[in-house]
């Protein structure tokens, strides 16, 4: 390869990385590093926004296999119900059944207009889904589940999340979602955002969740719930 060639190589390569702007496509939020590679989406289940742009991440969390994915409900829409879901995710995702917990919910939510109102109904779509209400009743008032949404708390205070869905790169940058035209977009530039502090692969899942959606909280198998 000739000098000049390698020349046109290296800015081209120095273009692609730098047509993402800080202050316009990202911002840095926080200097608390993850450990490994981490996407955190911030939602509510009362989020319109939030549940149309369901699929979409998680085609973005298969894109990226050496990241951690991490969902992170927030309090700030439904009133008492929000931290209401927020617990009751909590306890879904401990059993390992967050992915069926979300999907249905949402579906429930924003396509049947079937809303929670209350601790009781919230029970009773646990139960719908596989989640035995004496289970979901002792899970939900453990002190594990009320530190982890204490943890989702934290997370959302650090990064003063004031609007939902938001997504958040190695803790640090959020992406300015209104400035991202597709999703292609996004991919490239959680990929140019993994590049700027050299974050090490977070470790392969133990456990695939790709059978969450047929599996109860009895460990039995059962169908899900039609859509």
């Amino acid at each position: 390869m000739t000098f000049i060639a390698a020349l046109m190589l290296a800015h081209g390569a120095l273009a692609a990385d730098t047509k993402f702007v800080e202050g316009k496509h990202y911002e840095v939020r926080s200097n608390q590093l993850t450990k490994t590679k981490e996407i955190r989406e911030f939602f509510s289940f009362f989020c319109g926004h939030c549940f149309s742009l369901q699929d979409s991440f998680a085609r973005i969390e298969k894109a990226f296999p050496n990241a951690v994915f991490a969902h992170n409900p927030v309090p700030m829409l439904g009133g008492p119900m929000g931290p209401e879901l927020q617990r009751a995710y909590a306890v879904a995702a401990n059993l390992g059944m967050d992915k069926i917990f979300t999907s249905e919910l949402f579906e429930s939510m924003h396509r049947k207009n079937i809303i929670p109102r209350s601790h009781a109904e919230v029970v009773a779509f646990a139960a719908s889904i596989g989640i035995p209400r004496d289970r979901f009743e002792r899970d939900f008032n453990s002190f594990p589940m009320i530190g982890k949404v204490a943890e989702f708390d934290r997370w959302d205070t650090l990064i003063k999340i004031d609007a939902v869905p938001e997504l958040l790169v190695n803790g640090k940058y959020m992406v300015t979602m209104e400035n991202i035209s597709t999703e292609q977009e996004m991919i490239d530039l959680i990929n140019y955002l993994f590049t700027l502090d050299n974050l090490p692969d977070a470790p392969k899942a133990k456990v695939s969740h790709k059978d969450d959606s047929t599996k109860s909280a009895t460990g039995a198998t059962s169908a899900a719930p039609a859509a």
